[in-house]
């Protein structure tokens, strides 16, 4: 009997994991001695060595995660890391000047200290074989010379310029350098390249094509010989998600091995506007929860309907999405694996205001009899557009009971919706007034508005077109949205996982480009188990092949 489970459910009962079936690669490393100039180290502000040692320690898991992980069909999964070969050491003497890399002589300086490969943490960059400012420098490494050439350094500018902080696109720029060091130049600017000429802050994009990734294997300090890509077969596609790769309870997503209590252990079903990368009329993407990595499911309906809301129903286990048309908006079942429109719930009657976020609320009971969808229905349109929340019983929609108002206009503009279930509270984002994630409190409404005010840790995270969910499973929070620009060509999409205490992103990724239109996070469905004899063992669905393109 094959039966899907809770993951709380596979913990408690010690699941044997199988191993998957497919042969992975070694992973080619990239060892570096890490150095960080002494005028850098502050004990009396928190940043003392232990505090630069932790952040080396983050650049290197995440600069890796981006080479080893995808992030959209663009992107090329690569058997590829780096790593420490030492603990991270000090250079250089108190206002030696070092601590600014501003002429030729700061980099030949720099270049005498140590051998191999070597990454120094400075505070600015004003020089790179030339004057000009950066946040990143290195030199070019010889090409197809694995196992490493001697004295390749590289730098990086740790601070931002303007607020001074810690720039929070290290990883990506580690990576970017490293590129350099293994014979990468620059790229024109393509929208999650790891090699462009400048990072687009503030996501980290770590896309790389086919030929890119053999420049970094190339480039390698070492063959590991004990190390695999998991989640990664030997013609470099990434396994599917939800396959086993960790018998400590990891399970593949986006090309990376993740616990299956956390982002692994969640997929995001989104709507995806039409008119960009051969999307549409309106597709279904799937991502990954761990890397954003996505893949077109096809077209939502038979026709050219769109979904401008959606919400998953874990009592039910039912995935609902809203279809505006122009008089009522309906309410239709969706098919969490294959994104396809299945059958319509009924017609919310709303007339011509239109519903542009949802959410789910499971109530106080496990059963579905108090379950209720919570929306943001719009009236009018532009700046002076005004909101109303209402709830549906997902049993009789036609009917819908006023919650409250929103106390901001633009109100389309708060196109993300999320519902903590476990803590019982209400999330929004927008990209106005001031930008960023938003709680509401349902309980100071009606008669008034409801009171709905910013998470502080949220005002970083300036998202057009966001959509917002919330997964029970791993406690956190997904939103997907694009940037504002002027020139649509260099409009990026985002993915950040917030979490929902502090409305903090814990990491901001930028993504092979789509436009999203609505999204809500499922349980990993590919992850299943298989109960024969009295003995729990492991199987899985189908395997999917993700199609990447070069």
């Amino acid at each position: 009997m094959i039966a899907r489970i809770q993951i709380t459910l596979l913990l408690a009962v010690g699941v044997l994991f199988a191993p998957n079936a497919f042969a992975t690669p070694e992973v080619d490393l990239h060892e570096l001695t890490f150095y960080v100039h002494v005028d850098l180290i502050d004990a009396g502000a928190g940043q003392d060595l232990p505090f630069w040692q932790a952040l080396v320690d983050d650049m290197v898991t995440r600069g890796s995660d981006l080479l080893e992980g995808r992030n959209g069909p663009a992107d090329q999964v690569c058997c590829t890391r780096i790593t420490q070969s030492a603990p991270l050491v000090t250079f250089g003497t108190t206002g030696d000047g070092l601590d600014i890399i501003d002429s030729a002589a700061d980099q030949t300086a720099l270049d005498g200290i140590g051998t191999g490969s070597r990454a120094f943490l400075v505070d600015m960059i004003d020089y790179c074989s030339g004057p000009g400012g950066a946040i990143g420098c290195a030199e070019i490494g010889s090409c197809g010379n694995p196992n490493d050439d001697p004295d390749l350094w590289l730098y990086l500018s740790v601070f931002d310029d303007v607020t001074g902080e810690i720039l929070e696109v290290l990883p990506s720029v580690l990576a970017h350098e490293r590129g350099h060091n293994s014979c990468l130049n620059h790229v024109a600017g393509d929208d999650c390249q790891i090699m462009q000429a400048a990072v687009i802050r503030p996501g980290m994009g770590g896309c790389v094509v086919a030929s890119e990734c053999t420049s970094f294997r190339n480039g390698r300090t070492e063959l590991s010989s004990d190390i695999d890509c998991n989640c990664q077969d030997d013609l470099s596609l990434p396994l599917a998600d939800g396959d086993v790769c960790d018998e400590s309870g990891g399970i593949c997503s986006g090309g990376l091995c993740g616990s299956i209590t956390g982002d692994a252990g969640v997929a995001l079903i989104a709507a995806a506007d039409s008119g960009e990368g051969g999307l549409g009329p309106e597709d279904a993407l799937r991502l990954s929860g761990l890397t954003g990595d996505w893949e077109n499911l096809g077209q939502i309906g038979a026709g050219a309907e769109n979904i401008r809301a959606m919400a998953y129903a874990h009592d039910s286990a039912t995935l609902y999405g809203v279809v505006p048309t122009v008089s009522n908006d309906e309410l239709w079942m969706i098919d969490r694996d294959t994104g396809a429109m299945i059958s319509s719930v009924g017609t919310i009657v709303n007339g011509t205001d239109e519903i542009v976020a949802m959410a789910y609320d499971p109530g106080a009971t496990s059963g579905t009899g108090d379950d209720r969808l919570i929306v943001l229905e719009v009236t009018g349109g532009g700046p002076s557009a005004t909101g109303e929340f209402r709830a549906i019983d997902p049993a009789t929609p036609s009917s819908t009971t006023l919650l409250g108002g929103l106390p901001f206009t633009n109100a389309s503009a708060f196109s993300g919706m999320a519902y903590d279930s476990v803590n019982d509270r209400l999330f929004l984002s927008t990209p106005f007034g001031p930008h960023g994630i938003y709680e509401t409190d349902l309980s100071t409404c009606p008669p008034s508005a409801c009171t709905t005010t910013q998470l502080p840790g949220s005002g970083g995270l300036f998202r057009a077109n966001g959509s917002l969910s919330y997964s029970k499973d791993s406690g956190m929070l997904y939103l997907v949205g694009t940037s504002l620009n002027a020139s649509p060509a260099n409009i990026r999409t985002f993915y950040d996982v917030i979490d929902p205490a502090t409305g903090y992103s814990i990491q901001t990724l930028s993504l092979d480009r789509f436009t999203p239109a609505a999204m809500a996070a499922v349980p990993e469905p590919n992850f299943v188990m298989v109960i024969t004899a009295g003995v729990f063992a492991l199987a899985l669905t189908a395997r999917r092949r993700n199609d990447l393109s070069a």
